[in-house]
């Protein structure tokens, strides 16, 4: 259930973001609803005036036409989340815990899915919430996160809530950086010092950068002997005193609260000797301390002027000249206070790409580890798991053990061989996502590749009595591939096959050319088949299906883990088509190869039936 209908204000003129922002919280809601296993994922940002305006819609269209632009109220829904019960970043809010006055309240202001009501407490209910409130750093509420209809149709349990608050921490960051970036650059107005800024790469994406180079600069623009900018959102921010005044901790506070309450009424501050123009409460309070300041820098003024960007306060600029220099002039203050607004937009976008960077390096660092420890993982299992494997395998063919030992050793052997081909899968899965070593691409034959499989499964077919054929178009079929990798996919994709087909089924292979010039390789078999619930799992690593069945016979869960990575590394896809009982095909799709400028026509194969003995 999704907030919208009654009581909503179209918010067009003054919507959200540009086309590249709603863009990238299309993308986020678009990846969260994926990764936590729902149809439908909706954001809302947090607008003024106490109003929330939804920016994405994923996964419902008809909805997404209506609702996108429109703005409702933030307190609304906070008195729904009051209702509910937090569990991390999430609040769930079940049908059955609506109070009559929460559910008269939203009575024709949410959008309730269009699914069945089934009365099971474990189903999902049309009515059921799950919400995300995303905080910034400060704790200030920006927006509002909706997951509706799971994909199994199923109550998440509390584990698994939990399990979806971490999952999507790092989306939530996400949508914080992008309602940030957004707002601190709505506001913003350009002039001739700060475009200059503006076209410094190194100032665009580091606060410390940008504030050097902003007080050189603006020294000779504002034709002042020393200036200071100190900034309050960014804590690593270097704050030299160049103004030497010597700021007691108390009088520098004094002066933010009082930076603050001049962005608030768009003023400049004048400090002089006697008198501080533009705040009453720092003049009452610290007017004398600033006198004796002054007088010690040899300064005739100071003017503070609060940079900030829409109604938030980012920090201040002090500008200061000598004794026996020009006094400041209203102009003057109102340039200043004008500078203050795109220096705040400098400052902004630079802090925004600061956070957005270093969540892109915790990103890549995250990755890199994962693929450390699966490299380890395997490394350290593997020389134990050999010599388990050979003494068992020596016990299992001795002369000197009883029968039961011998059981017990074949046992053991036998599980060495399925861990291994756990490890051999981990370590396949590992190089395949790992984006720091892409396949070595080139552009190859797919049909021998696919006969080598054919020969290479005749035994195991054999055994099972299954027929493996090889049906279809069997010329020459080029695409731009790393063989060793497309080899392993397809045989993944055939040994699937014939480990979930039954006695006496027949499996047919083939190569077939799309019209837009491109390949696609098919495996298609009689076998048990695969639900509609267990396929929208299906390329979840280490995911064994749900059908008891299928869970009886042997397999590791990475096979087609391992076939949709390395379709994705060659910028192709994997489709599957299934039906329980009825049987399973998956195509893979490699893009259009450019034509070869030396071509060749090699003289076509025949068609072949793979069966054991053939």
């Amino acid at each position: 259930m999704e907030q919208g209908g009654a009581g909503e204000r179209r918010t067009r003129d003054l919507s959200w973001g540009d086309a590249r922002a709603r863009a990238l919280m299309h993308a986020l809601a678009r990846d969260a609803a994926t990764r936590a296993g729902f149809r439908v994922c909706a954001i809302e940002v947090v607008r003024p005036k106490g109003l929330l305006e939804f920016v994405a819609i994923y996964g419902d269209v008809t909805n997404a036409e209506e609702r996108l632009g429109t703005a409702s109220r933030l307190a609304d829904m906070q008195m729904v989340f009051a209702e509910g019960e937090p569990f991390g970043n999430f609040v769930w809010v079940p049908d059955e815990s609506y109070s009559d006055d929460v559910r008269d309240l939203i009575d024709g202001v949410v959008v309730v899915p269009d699914i069945p009501t089934t009365g099971d407490p474990g189903d999902w209910h049309p009515m059921d919430m799950l919400a995300a409130q995303i905080a910034d750093e400060r704790g200030d509420l920006r927006a509002l996160l909706y997951l509706d209809v799971p994909t199994d149709l199923k109550r998440p349990d509390k584990n698994r809530l939990l399990e979806i608050s971490d999952e999507l921490a790092m989306t939530l960051r996400s949508v914080v950086t992008v309602v940030e970036r957004e707002e601190f650059a709505d506001h913003m107005r350009v002039i001739r010092a700060t475009r200059r800024l503006a076209r410094s790469n190194p100032a665009r994406h580091d606060v410390n950068h940008l504030l050097r180079e902003a007080r050189s600069t603006l020294l000779g623009a504002l034709s002042v002997d020393e200036l200071e900018i100190h900034v309050f959102i960014d804590q690593d921010a270097e704050t030299p005193d160049s103004l030497g005044l010597q700021m007691a901790p108390d009088v520098r506070r004094a002066l933010d609260e009082a930076a603050a309450r001049a962005w608030a009424e768009q003023r400049v501050l004048i400090i002089e000797p006697g008198r501080i123009w533009g705040d009453a409460e720092l003049d009452t309070a610290h007017a004398d301390w600033f006198t004796e300041a002054l007088r010690g820098a040899g300064f005739e003024a100071v003017v503070v002027a609060p940079v900030g960007v829409d109604d938030e306060v980012l920090g201040m600029l002090m500008c200061a000249r000598r004794t026996g220099s020009r006094r400041w002039t209203d102009g003057e203050g109102v340039a200043a206070l004008e500078l203050g607004h795109d220096l705040g937009r400098a400052i902004a976008n630079a802090h925004a790409t600061q956070r957005e960077r270093r969540l892109l390096t915790e990103l890549r660092e995250l990755e890199e580890a994962r693929h450390r420890f699966l490299r380890e993982l395997t490394h350290e299992i593997n020389n134990p798991m050999t010599v388990i494997s050979a003494n068992a395998e020596f016990l299992a063919t001795s002369d000197f053990v009883d029968e039961r030992d011998r059981r017990r050793a074949q046992a053991i052997l036998r599980g060495s061989e399925r861990l291994g081909d756990l490890l051999e899968g981990l370590a396949m899965l590992s190089r395949v996502s790992d984006p720091q070593h892409p396949p070595t691409m080139r552009r190859i034959d797919l049909l021998p590749i696919v006969e080598e499989t054919l020969a290479s499964m005749s035994a195991v077919a054999e055994r099972r009595d299954i027929t493996l054929h090889l049906v279809g178009d069997t010329r020459e079929a080029i695409v731009l591939a790393d063989p060793r990798e497309i080899a392993s996919a397809v045989t993944n994709l055939v040994d699937n096959a014939v480990k979930y087909s039954d006695q006496g089924d027949e499996i047919w292979l083939g190569i077939e050319r799309r019209a837009d010039g491109g390949l696609s390789f098919s495996c298609k078999d009689e076998g048990i088949g695969i639900s509609e619930d267990d396929q929208a799992k299906l390329f979840t690593p280490l995911f064994r299906s749900t059908n008891e069945e299928a869970l009886l016979r042997p397999g590791t869960g990475l096979g087609l883990g391992i076939v949709r990575e390395v379709m994705q590394r060659h910028g192709g896809t994997v489709e599957v088509v299934s039906s329980l009982g009825r049987g399973t095909c998956v195509r893979l799709h490699f893009r259009p190869t450019p034509p070869d400028t030396t071509p060749r026509t090699p003289a076509p194969r025949g068609a072949s039936t793979w069966r054991g003995g053939d």
